[in-house]
This record gives structure tokens, C-alpha cells and sequence, in this order.
């Protein structure tokens, strides 16, 4: 969180010195505009924290699964995904193939029949 508080005041303090350059308008529309985003980021920070917290005493009362388990559930829905996307994929070309196939076919019909009126 100490990161992500020092991140947004250089971001404030960057948006100010390049304010030095500007008009007075501009200026105050880019530092509200700093502003905005510091308090953003540290609302997103304090929402993240909440919820390690609430993980951590979810893993300590034997409430939840594990920060690991999680992951492991989190990985094997993504593997899962990968391999619906492939299985779909390769449906699609296989589709596709046969159908330039039966498109091939039915230009060479049509060019023999050309060719022999």
C-alpha cells in the first residue's frame, strides 16, 4: 500500500511540474484530474487490502479454502477454458477445410462440365 500511495503522489507531483507549462485552467484541470486518479488508486489499495484481510481470517476459522486452493481452482478453470477454446478451434478449421474442400470440388464439376460443352 506504501507503494501504490508513493506511486500516486509521483503522479501528482509529475501532473504539477508539467502543469508549470500550461494555462491556470489547464493546470487545475490536470491537477483534478491527479487528484482524482491518487484517491482512485487508493481506494482500488484499500479494497485490495480488505480483501487479503478477509481471505486471511476466511483460511485462519478453516471458513474457506487456502490462498492456494484458490489458485489451483483459478488455474484449472483457465486450463479448462484453453482447452474448450482449442476444441472449438480446431471444429472451426475443420469445418472451414471441409468446406473449401466441397468448394473445390464443385469448381473442378463445374470446369469439366465447361469444357465439355
Amino acid at each position: 500500500m506504501k507503494k501504490l500511495f508513493a506511486a500516486a503522489m509521483l503522479v501528482s507531483a509529475v501532473g504539477l511540474v508539467a502543469g508549470c507549462q500550461d494555462e491556470p485552467e489547464d493546470k487545475m484541470d490536470r491537477a483534478e484530474e491527479n487528484v482524482s486518479e491518487a484517491m482512485e488508486n487508493m481506494g482500488d489499495a484499500a479494497e485490495e487490502t480488505g480483501d487479503a484481510v478477509e481471505q486471511k481470517a476466511r483460511e485462519a476459522t478453516g471458513n474457506e479454502k487456502t490462498t492456494g486452493e484458490v489458485i489451483e481452482d483459478k488455474m484449472d478453470a483457465a486450463g479448462e477454458n484453453i482447452e474448450e477454446a482449442y476444441d472449438a478451434s480446431a471444429d472451426y478449421v475443420e469445418d472451414k477445410g471441409e468446406a473449401v474442400k466441397d468448394s473445390a470440388v464443385e469448381s473442378k464439376e463445374s470446369m469439366e462440365r465447361a469444357v465439355e460443352e
